[in-house]
């Protein structure tokens, strides 16, 4: 099993906004995309070493930017593929039912009711595909 990816909060915001535009971007760009007044030009240097270091994120290309060059950017990892590590450590950790206990308690009863029903559907598309064999 690969080892688990932590990220920071700000190492999290720096790929959301990577994430969502679906295109290498520079540094100055993931500044000016995120909306965030504290992810500042500054600070997204400061993560996007880290990221780099985590491979999590390659060089994908230089661009000629004024009279200098700067890099572009692309994620190696896909949302997805975050979100089933952090679930994975958080079952390791915690177990399914601490886990959905959670889940519950931070809903309301309209939310936990449009949980269950969610549940409800996949557990039986779940089922059903594992009696096809394509699980």
């Amino acid at each position: 099993m690969k080892k688990p990816i932590v990220l920071s909060d700000r190492e999290y915001e720096v790929m959301d906004v990577m994430w969502k535009q679906e295109r290498e971007l520079t540094i100055n760009e993931i500044s000016e995309i995120s909306g965030n007044p504290k992810l500042t030009i500054p600070c997204i240097a400061q993560v996007v070493p880290r990221l780099l270091k985590k491979e999590l994120i390659h060089v994908e290309r230089f661009i000629p930017v004024n009279t200098k060059y700067a890099r572009t950017f692309l994620p190696d990892i896909t949302r997805q593929d975050y979100m089933e590590g952090e679930l994975h450590r958080l079952l390791k950790k915690t177990g399914i039912r601490a886990m959905l206990s959670a889940l519950v308690h931070i809903n309301n009863q309209e939310e936990n009711d449009i949980l269950l029903d969610d549940l409800e559907k996949f557990v039986q598309e779940y089922r059903e595909q594992r009696k096809d064999g394509s699980v």
